[in-house]
């Protein structure tokens, strides 16, 4: 049986391939970031789900009691709760007739000669098109993890036609502080930092991890307290720009600060999306779910379309018409932070 484009695209068997290999050759920026704090959850089958904020952290000291007395009763501290609902994704792309004639090409001569190379050639050359409908999900689903870590709010929203479909905003209540008001100059960042978490720490927010790009490492280890204590305890300083943040993290240690660094340069587009001078302090804990559904679309199928059915509710489909050959994707989830009150912002400085 002669291979055409048709079958090329149609068989999940061969599309699995090529995704296969999207995988081995994704690039830094194609990184998907919520894998490293969200566990992926299923929604319930409308897309709704029950979320919850104000998890109890902060745990009581034992009461000591007389032998013969009873115990002391205290009530559990209540989760405050409400409901959300996944965001449905998709978009759909148009294929390029100057590619699909490269493409021709390949097939023609794995026809002709059958040999593994072409097959290989054939899956390396389809990874583009499939790249954008393959982590194009996962990188709104960043973008609003990425927003709420750094700004304690996300919005999506969509532009079709005339029409405008918005989801409110999620507002997070992060504890906010900032290092600009108060008595703390920009040269005691490091002390400023202590305090912070230790206090949080007290009133049971165990906020350990202080995530923040390079620029705002760099602000930090080119104030006071920061060089004159790495000056105590490794006996030099480099100049700012060479200290890394395994250097920052080193001090930590030696001086028994209560929280470790580290460092964010997160792309979408080209752009970065940790903004500068911001600090996001999270446990070291995974921080939520990722809620999802499985799509209507793939229960009850389109005729015409090829569908290949992916992780957490997202699909790849293709399709043929008049006007060309198309390849969409599908999706419903949305991030779902349950651990805010562990959380914080910090703002070093002014950001940008």
């Amino acid at each position: 049986m002669l291979l055409t484009i048709e079958s090329l695209l149609k068989e999940p068997a061969k599309v699995q391939a090529v995704i296969d290999r999207l995988g081995v050759q994704l690039r830094g920026e194609d990184n998907i970031v919520w894998k490293n704090y969200l566990d992926p959850k299923r929604a319930n089958p409308d897309g709704t789900f029950k979320t919850y904020s104000g998890t109890a952290t902060g745990v009581f000291a034992g009461s000591i009691i007389d032998k013969n007395a009873g115990k002391p009763l205290h009530k559990r501290r209540g989760m405050k709760y409400g409901y959300g609902e996944v965001a449905y994704l998709g978009d759909k792309f148009q294929m390029d007739n100057d590619r699909l004639s490269e493409l021709q090409v390949l097939i023609d001569t794995f026809n002709e000669k059958g040999d593994a190379a072409t097959v290989n050639e054939i899956v390396n050359f389809l990874v583009d098109d499939y790249r954008e409908c393959v982590l194009a999900p996962h990188k709104r689903m960043d973008l609003m993890l990425l927003d709420l870590m750094f700004k304690g709010e996300s919005e999506i929203s969509a532009t079709i036609g005339k029409d405008r479909v918005k989801i409110n905003k999620i507002v997070l209540p992060l504890d906010s502080v900032d290092a600009n008001v108060g008595a703390y100059p920009t040269d005691l960042l490091l002390t400023f930092l202590d305090d912070t978490i230790s206090g949080w720490r007290s009133n049971g927010r165990d906020a350990s991890i202080l995530q923040m790009n390079r620029a705002t490492f760099n602000l930090l280890a080119a104030s006071k307290d920061f060089s004159e204590n790495f000056v105590v305890k490794f006996g030099s300083y480099e100049r700012t720009g060479m200290i890394t943040p395994e250097m920052g993290n080193a001090l930590l240690e030696a001086v028994a600060m209560p929280f470790r660094i580290k460092v964010i340069n997160e792309y979408i587009e080209g752009t970065s999306v940790v903004p500068n001078g911001y600090i996001s302090a999270i446990p070291n804990a995974k921080l939520g779910n990722l809620r999802w559904v499985k799509p209507y679309e793939l229960v009850d199928k389109i005729p015409g379309k090829n569908y290949t059915e992916l992780d957490y509710g997202h699909y790849i489909a293709s399709s043929r018409d008049e006007e060309g050959r198309y390849m969409e994707y599908g999706a419903a989830m949305i991030v779902d932070i349950d651990k805010p009150d562990r959380m914080g912002l910090i703002k070093i400085s002014k950001g940008t």
